[in-house]
């Protein structure tokens, strides 16, 4: 059995049973315990605390064992935890007093995790690495949660957060990365990061989002959701209004024009996985961001009338020829301003659909602060 001693002194055995469960699963499943018992408080960040060690040394199990012990104190862990307090206060179910000392049972947590935490809540900041790679934070970040000691963290995460801010995605990436930058920057209440996580989620995810598992509120992934299927709803729906103007005539000046640009219109259907779309499936070929810049670049072939032979002044044919790119008489029939005319209005409907000033931007931490999921 690995023990641990966060304090030589402390009063409790915190009992880490079966550690190191499988995290963020795919399935979007926790076998631990990840939501808090206790909604997120949201608080600013205090960058005060300069300087930590990155050493750390917890035990880990060894080939057989099944629990991780930590000697922690009940003063530290009751200030920083209202979870914790109640576990040594009002009989939680989950600690007993045996021999003058309490025994605290927990189970499924990263076992280096929990060290970092509880050498965090005790003050033993040599203890307490000043960089943790993102699985890391994250894993962390949900135990915090579950303890509810977001207060106790404020300054630790803020560290912690702006060392890997310059690696946050902001192109298409993973979900599941995602999810944990979603999750850090909730648990944590970190603004800007949770709005360039969410930006990311919505205009570079290529599936619908899942929470695997992580304390992040069920509105916060269904607005992700709904915010992305909204935006290839309609570039969907305007891309087949055009098809269907084309066809009965009411777009493009001509025969030749209008066959066109359906041909262009449907190899950018094609090229965009959209061609046999329906309204009900989840679209996974692009992301949104690469969807509207596929269209926006979207041209139609130049094309050429057939030839014309003027007379001359004195009513002869000089068999010149005036042979020039296809231009429509009306500069709406146009093919590339259509499709830019498609981009901007979606752009704009989103805009005002979330009521902001910016298309790009993610959600607000500030819509969700009174959430309890």
């Amino acid at each position: 059995m690995g023990n641990n001693t966060v304090d030589p002194d402390g009063d409790v055995i915190l009992n880490l049973e079966y550690p190191n469960d499988p995290f963020a699963l795919e399935c979007g499943s926790l076998p631990t315990r990840t939501q808090s018992p206790n909604s997120t408080t949201l608080t600013e960040n205090d960058s005060s605390l300069k300087t930590l060690s990155s050493t750390q040394d917890i035990a880990e199990p060894g080939e057989g064992d099944m629990t991780v012990t930590f000697r922690v104190s009940s003063r530290h862990l009751a200030l920083a935890s209202p979870v914790f307090k109640s576990a040594l206060t009002g009989g939680w179910k989950e600690s007993a007093k045996t021999e003058g000392e309490h025994q605290i049972n927990s189970r499924g947590w990263d076992t280096t995790a929990f060290g970092i935490f509880l050498n965090a809540i005790h003050c033993q900041y040599r203890q307490v690495p000043r960089v943790l790679e993102l699985e890391m934070l994250a894993k962390v970040a949900v135990i915090v949660d579950y303890y509810a000691a977001h207060q106790a963290m404020e300054v630790l995460s803020s560290i912690w957060i702006d060392a890997l801010r310059s690696r946050l995605p902001t192109t298409t990436c993973h979900n599941r990365t995602i999810a944990l930058w979603i999750c850090i920057s909730w648990v944590f209440g970190d603004p800007s990061t949770f709005e360039s996580a969410t930006q990311v989620a919505i205009h570079h995810g290529r599936m619908m989002m899942t929470d695997f598992g992580l304390p992040i509120p069920e509105r916060v992934i269904e607005d992700i959701n709904g915010n992305r299927r909204l935006q290839i709803v309609l570039v969907f729906g305007e891309l087949s209004v055009l098809q269907k103007d084309l066809l009965d005539s009411r777009q493009g000046c001509g025969v030749e024009c209008r066959t066109m640009q359906l041909g262009a219109l449907t190899r950018l259907l094609h090229k965009t996985s959209l061609l046999n779309f329906s309204f009900g499936e989840d679209y996974q070929a692009l992301s949104v961001g690469e969807l509207l810049k596929e269209v926006e670049v979207a041209i139609c072939p130049t094309w050429y009338g057939a030839p014309e032979t003027n007379p001359d002044i004195c009513g002869y044919y000089n068999h010149r020829v005036t042979n020039k790119p296809h231009e429509c008489h009306d500069p709406g029939n146009a093919f590339d301003l259509s499709m830019k005319t498609i981009v901007n209005g979606v752009k704009i409907f989103s805009q005002v659909f979330n009521g902001v000033n910016d298309f790009s931007r993610g959600l607000s931490i500030t819509g969700y602060a009174k959430s309890s999921t």
